[in-house]
């Protein structure tokens, strides 16, 4: 008996033992990375849901595996001196990385600029075709445009069995055009007819859309945020239309910081998104929500993005000898798996490759319906 307990100490000793051959030692060097991130009231639940995600990322990785520290440089770029203070920040921190939180609409419009630094620019939520260029300087950790368009018509084609859709979409934004166009195109080639394509934006908006309450349509594929989709669907309920909706990816996110008041009218509304919430969590998933949870904060894709993005960059940083930039690039085009917050994802050709889920909004809640890979 006692060579028995001998045994279990000698055991749980190698135990403790490796566990802590396998802690960090923190090596009291550090790597900069630049944040760019919307942090105005317009723009907060872009920025702030982003960097809640990111901090709850690093409290659970805060050193690579050779101790060094990843530092965060955060710019808003809703300041108005944002470019002098991000031109300022790269000359004086030399960082490795960007790791942009920015919508469509603002990448685009800040390429040029971001691209004569040529630093590595991981974009957690910009979904636009056009980011990803032949420079290879951004990467789309999200899904883009052509993937959830061609999710969306697939899964109104094949599992709602459904041949005709409107569209709306809000004119005033790139990525809400944008997107609306893809989907239309792909639908068409798919054999789907439009019922209709209006843009629902602007003064007369939503009296376009009312003009149409007496179509049959069956379902919108709907491209606009969470303010335009509860005044659409307040407007069909008040008609007793019965058509479905489809809307994209972050309006669940939005829907929870916009409109919590009205989230109760949301139940029964499709939407994709990179994650649902009936899909039994991974241990580290489980780990996450309980840091947010402490900050008073609901998961959202806005924050399991940024840490997908966290994890792309320090398993880049880790790889590559002495931060060799060339290889850092290297593999930030081109990685291996990543272990992300909702799912195992992969980069190829700067793009990701994960799994699109289509939910079903259900008291606040994301019900998957379909997993599509």
């Amino acid at each position: 008996m006692k060579k028995i307990y001998i045994l279990l100490f000698i055991i749980s000793f190698m135990f403790v033992a490796c566990n802590k051959d396998k802690e960090i030692k923190p090596s009291g060097k550090t790597v900069n990375i630049i944040i760019l991130a919307p942090l105005d009231n317009k723009n907060e639940r872009l920025g702030y849901q982003s960097l809640l995600g990111l901090k709850a990322a690093k409290e659970m990785k805060k050193y690579l595996k050779n101790g060094d520290e990843v530092v965060f440089n955060i710019v808003d770029i809703d300041k108005k001196d944002m470019k002098h203070t991000l031109k300022d920040t790269i000359l004086k921190k030399k960082p490795l990385a960007i790791l942009s939180f920015m919508s469509s609409d603002k990448i685009l419009n800040m390429k040029k600029e971001l691209k004569k630094y040529r630093l590595p620019i991981i974009v957690t939520l910009a979904t636009n075709n056009d980011i990803v260029d032949k420079d290879n300087l951004f990467m789309q950790v999200c899904i883009d445009n052509h993937k959830q368009s061609l999710v969306a018509a697939h899964y109104i084609r094949d599992e709602k069995f459904m041949k005709h859709v409107g569209i709306v979409y809000d004119k005033r934004s790139i990525y809400s055009t944008a997107l609306a166009d893809e989907f239309k195109e792909l639908f068409k080639k798919l054999g789907g007819e439009i019922d209709f394509f209006i843009d629902v934006g602007g003064k007369n908006g939503l009296q376009r859309f009312e003009s149409l309450k007496k179509t049959d349509t069956e379902i919108i594929f709907n491209s606009t945020d969470s303010t335009m989709t509860i005044k659409m669907i307040k407007l069909l309920k008040k008609e007793g239309s019965h058509a479905e909706i489809l809307g994209a990816d972050g309006l669940y996110s939005s829907m929870l910081e916009n409109n919590i008041n009205d989230a109760s009218s949301y139940d029964g509304i499709y939407v994709i998104d990179h994650f649902a919430h009936n899909i039994y969590p991974n241990k580290q998933r489980k780990r996450f929500e309980k840091i947010l949870n402490k900050k008073g904060f609901r998961e959202s894709s806005y924050a399991f993005l940024a840490y997908d993005g966290y994890q792309l960059l320090t398993y880049a940083f880790e790889t590559c000898p002495k931060y060799d930039k060339e290889c850092i690039n290297a593999i930030l085009r081109d990685s291996e798996t990543i272990k992300g917050i909702s799912g195992n994802f992969n980069m190829i050709d700067s793009k990701a490759r994960r799994e699109v889920y289509v939910n079903k909004i259900k008291n606040k809640r994301l019900e998957k319906e379909v997993v599509i890979y």
